[in-house]
């Protein structure tokens, strides 16, 4: 299609630029194709300007596919300003009169101004590209930010989320004050109506906390910063609440995780991935975008597997959303390759591998983003990272895919490392010698 060929021809341009697309542009090369686009069906469809989609084009070029799309929370007066930003563009394409499109030029200029937030980023010199405003009953906005500027972004953005922060108990920094900075923020795996009765339940137990803005709305997840002093009256009440869940009938894996994060990986909470972006859109988009997708076929990504020693490696280990989980390349991979199914995967840049413990009928598959995964030990193991507060996706014997759980498949992975030490202390209860050389060994999860 049409749209294809354009983001095609980007892509060349990333590629002519850089003399190749590094392995770091070739992963985030996959969201520009998804979003790009998306947002070239939309303004076929005269759903937004197409002056949106050709600043993406050439912020992507710019930066050769390599930023972030960030979730930036904004009151609602400000979202309403960049709604309307958005209806003007599409009058000023329309335009033919140059007083009125020089009337619409105006006005969309003094509608800039009433969202400092984007002034502010300018101002800081961060290139980035803000991105139509399609989740209208969401107080967000969307912006893609350079990964040049990705640091002083992020120092900007914590001000931002931080300044004149109110809620629960105390405010952000009068809980810094309160603690003398020895606070903590916690995620809990739940939102709307079960925050505001653990909210109830913190006033009871005199529990102090600060409500954090949530960066991704409907995830199911909230945030909370916790002073230290505190935090076993919370860990407490999280045992309770979860017991209380399963005596309700909740199965524990669907119950989910509460676990600390640093700002760092708080401030991750409020990345997208293009799927989240599309997905998150008003139904009318979403709409649009289903009838160019019934009329053509997906197109194939190519995409390499990074190494453990790779920049990307380092953020995901110290992002606290993610945990890390090995994987054996010749008892849960190697067979796997001979499938049709596995291959269509890997074509549209996925990794997949069997789930230790299940085998035959009962065989279950794990699938992950191949930006996920990263090759160990020659190729011999690989190192995976699983969302602690999504789901990752499994299919079943047949092909069915469903979404699992964080808990449920790591649980598998545990296991494994479990056994792998009962081994260990067997070994040095029968030999002390070959308890030193297996301590010298690299440890490999295999499946039990």
């Amino acid at each position: 299609m049409e749209q294809e060929r354009e983001v095609d021809q980007v892509l060349m341009n990333i590629r002519n630029m850089s003399g190749s697309i590094t392995t770091v542009s070739l992963i985030s090369a996959r969201l520009s194709f998804q979003l790009l686009t998306f947002l070239l069906r939309l303004a076929k469809k005269g759903l937004v300007a197409a002056g949106f989609s050709d600043e993406f084009k050439n912020f992507i070029e710019k930066t050769e596919g390599n930023y972030t799309v960030y979730n930036i929370p904004l009151t609602a007066e400000r979202v309403e300003k960049l709604q309307e930003i958005n209806s003007l563009e599409l009058q000023l394409q329309d335009a033919k009169n140059p007083l009125v499109k020089a009337k619409l030029r105006n006005e969309i200029k003094e509608l800039w101004k009433e969202i400092p937030e984007i002034e502010q980023i300018e101002k800081l010199g961060i290139n980035h590209c803000v991105l139509p405003k399609l989740n209208g009953s969401e107080q967000t906005i969307q912006v893609a930010i350079d990964k040049k500027g990705d640091q002083m972004f992020k120092n900007w953005f914590l001000n931002h989320l931080t300044e004149g922060l109110s809620g629960g108990e105390k405010g952000m920094e009068e809980l810094k004050v309160f603690t003398e900075g020895n606070y903590s923020i916690f995620n809990l795996p739940f939102e709307g109506d079960e925050l505001k009765q653990a909210l109830s339940d913190f006033e009871i137990l005199n529990l102090n906390y600060t409500i954090m803005p949530d960066l991704k709305v409907g995830d199911g997840n909230s945030q909370l910063a916790i002073p230290n002093a505190d935090r076993g009256k919370l860990e407490t009440w999280f045992t309770m609440w979860r017991d209380k869940q399963i005596r309700e009938g909740k199965e524990p894996e669907e119950i989910g995780q509460m676990y600390a994060m640093d700002q760092e990986s708080y401030m991750a909470t409020g990345t997208m991935e293009a799927e989240q972006y599309v997905e998150g859109a008003d139904q009318k988009y979403k709409v649009a975008n289903a009838e160019f997708e019934a009329q053509s076929q997906a197109v194939p990504w190519k995409a390499t597997m990074q190494k453990e020693n790779s920049e990307e490696y380092v953020q995901l280990l110290q992002n606290q959303n993610f945990e890390k989980i090995t994987i054996n390349e010749e008892t849960l991979v190697k067979n796997m390759e001979k499938s049709s199914k596995a291959e269509e995967m890997k074509r549209n840049g996925y990794f997949i591998s069997r789930i230790p413990g299940t085998y035959g009928e009962k065989q279950q598959t794990l699938i992950l983003p191949i930006d996920k995964v990263f090759t160990t030990d020659e190729g011999k193991t690989y190192v995976a990272f699983l969302p602690k507060n999504g789901k990752s996706m499994v299919a079943d014997n047949a092909g069915n895919i469903v979404q699992k759980d964080f808990s449920t498949v790591y649980e598998a992975y545990q296991k494994v490392e479990r056994n792998m030490k009962k081994v260990e202390q067997l070994q040095k209860a029968i030999s002390p010698t070959k308890a030193t050389t297996l301590s010298q060994t690299p440890k490999v999860h295999l499946p039990k």
